[in-house]
């Protein structure tokens, strides 16, 4: 991937991205609207603490402000941002896109058509992102899962494997193994699902895996497996052709119909969480948490991405007739906690219970 890259949105995503792709020798612009990061960054480098190492690197780093003085336009940008600030976002460096240039939304949820409608479709490349990485303090980024880990899947709207497509995939190794895709559509699906299944409700509980109780994450997981059934329930109703689900077949959630069903998935899931955990001696050089990112959100008390997540799961099951009531109770839990209404907190699985099948 040659030329000039701009990065809008440093955190976790981000920021990975643009720590090791510049330590990679690429041309990147990080453009951020946290001042005290910007600043941070400029000031002293990017730090990656990683479960295999810690690194800084200097960097280019810019306030959304400065964004307007910009001399030379971009060949690529990765939009890195939350799911309410794609559109403005995307309106902002839109005039500073090459011609040729095109524009990676690596994000939650389904942007990539609202990004298309700005920038042009023939501009617009999806790239699902499935790495766990959080920004806790200015400069420096913790990524949490094994570099071993699939990274990326990138692929045109289309559905076609292009030069471009390639050359991005090419680059992306230096972070972690990523594959071109013609089923853009079923990778970006396939991680909403997995998505609606546990970022919303680790963010109404306050807590991750790790901070919560046997009977807890028993519960937790049983959830998970429901809400998941309901989603992929949906995809399919709409068509989607969805990719598996962190190595199970999608089908699987589909026809779940039985607690022996339900319980085979909830197994499935514990050793695929144990597998991307990595040996339990990494977990002390990253010195925080794997937190999903709306848990982040809930802890640092900023904005969630629930409506675009589990929100439209439900949102979709409307259209669809697809009963989605896990998917809902999730969402509106979410919603008080982040109102205000109730605290973050593991009690709150008390919401829930009633819809956990015994």
């Amino acid at each position: 991937m040659q030329g000039r890259i701009g990065i809008v949105g440093a955190g976790g995503i981000g920021g990975t991205c643009g720590a090791y792709l510049t330590r990679a020798g690429h041309d990147v612009t990080l453009i951020d609207q946290w001042p005290a990061h910007v600043e941070a960054m400029r000031r002293d480098g990017l730090t990656l603490a990683a479960v295999d190492e810690t690194f800084t690197v200097p960097v280019t780093a810019l306030h959304i402000g400065d964004v307007s003085g910009l001399a030379e336009p971009f060949d690529v940008v990765f939009l890195s941002v939350k799911s309410y600030d794609t559109i403005w976002s995307t309106h902002l460096v839109a005039p500073f896109l090459k011609p040729t240039g095109f524009v990676l939304p690596v994000m939650n949820a389904l942007n990539d058509e609202t990004v298309a409608q700005i920038v042009g479709y023939p501009r617009t490349i999806g790239c699902v992102a499935t790495i766990s990485a959080g920004v806790y303090e200015p400069g420096r980024v913790s990524r949490t899962d094994p570099v071993t880990s699939h990274a990326f899947d990138v692929g045109e709207l289309s559905g076609q494997i292009t030069p471009r497509v390639k050359a991005v995939v090419e680059a992306l190794q230096v972070i972690g193994p990523s594959a071109a895709t013609t089923n853009i559509w079923g990778a970006r699906w396939a991680k909403l699902v997995w998505n609606s299944m546990g970022n919303a409700l680790y963010g109404a509980l306050g807590a991750g895996p790790e901070e919560l109780n046997e009977q807890e994450i028993a519960q937790v997981q049983r959830i998970q497996v429901m809400a998941g059934c309901e989603s992929v329930r949906v995809a399919f109703a709409k068509g989607i052709a969805l990719e598996p689900i962190w190595g199970i077949p999608p089908e699987d959630f589909a026809g779940a119909s039985c607690e022996a069903d339900l319980d085979a998935l909830v197994v499935r899931m514990r050793e695929l969480a144990r597998a991307r955990r990595g040996p339990p001696e990494s977990a002390g050089r990253v010195k925080v948490p794997a937190r999903p990112s709306l848990l982040q959100d809930v802890l640092k008390g900023r904005r969630t991405e629930v409506d675009y997540l589990n929100g439209r799961i439900v949102a979709e099951g409307e259209l669809l007739g697809v009963p989605t009531p896990i998917n809902q109770a999730i969402a509106d839990l979410l919603r008080d906690v982040e109102s205000g209404t109730l605290p973050a907190r593991p009690a709150n699985l008390a919401r829930l219970r009633h819809l956990i099948r015994t």
